[in-house]
């Protein structure tokens, strides 16, 4: 049987991506870049028909329509870096990293109205199931769907049953505060350390590599 996700039409998609992308991301995709493939399309076959009806009355005109090409495609590149410069600017502030004015807490609590979730010194508690710490693969993860930076914590005891919490102040805190000790902790450090040259190279490649010097 096909999964529903399967089932999902391209207008469903589109829809959902501009709920998660930014919207200058999302007009840049879904808009511009349609419209200058059309474009280019149509210069290339005005240039084609006008060489086939005639290539020395016509040279003139095919050679204006390969220049416009040229323009626009001079100009849509050049917008590549302005855009992802305010894209990444727009993730620097939506992410905070300054745990100094949250308080500590023994228990931290996570839950939802359909979900509970709660850590403290010993472990993982998902449904009042206790996980420990010990027996739990513990990793900041990173992605860039949507053209969105995104950083979590993942929490997974199996390749199935995987918890992941957004980083933030109160999750910093947490780690801190129950001694969690993460099996990629440098990667996070490095993330909180350069923050702007990690989430760039988020954005472009969906991880970041922990340089040393």
């Amino acid at each position: 049987m096909a999964r529903e996700k399967d089932k999902v039409g391209l207008r469903e998609i589109v829809a959902y991506e501009k709920t998660q992308m930014l919207p200058l991301n999302f007009t840049v995709s879904y808009i511009l870049t349609p419209i200058y493939a059309v474009i280019c399309f149509l210069l290339f076959a005005a240039f084609a028909v006008l060489m086939e009806i005639d290539d020395e009355k016509y040279l003139v005109h095919g050679l204006l329509c390969l220049g416009v090409f040229v323009l626009i495609s001079v100009i849509f590149l050049a917008s590549v870096p302005f855009v992802r410069k305010k894209a990444i600017g727009v993730e620097l502030e939506r992410y905070d990293f300054d745990t100094s004015t949250v308080e500590p807490l023994k228990v931290y609590d996570f839950s939802t109205e359909d979900f509970s979730l709660r850590f403290d010194e010993h472990g993982m508690y998902v449904n009042d199931e206790l996980f420990y710490y010990n027996h739990l693969s513990k990793n900041v993860v990173t992605d860039n769907y949507c053209k969105r930076v995104g950083v979590y914590i993942q929490f997974a005891w199996d390749e199935e049953h995987i918890v992941t919490l957004a980083v933030n102040p109160t999750s910093l805190k947490m780690l801190e505060c129950l001694d969690i000790k993460l099996d990629n902790r440098h990667i996070l450090d490095y993330i909180i350390a350069n923050k702007k040259a990690a989430f760039e190279q988020i954005y472009n490649k969906g991880y970041v590599a922990a340089r040393y010097e």
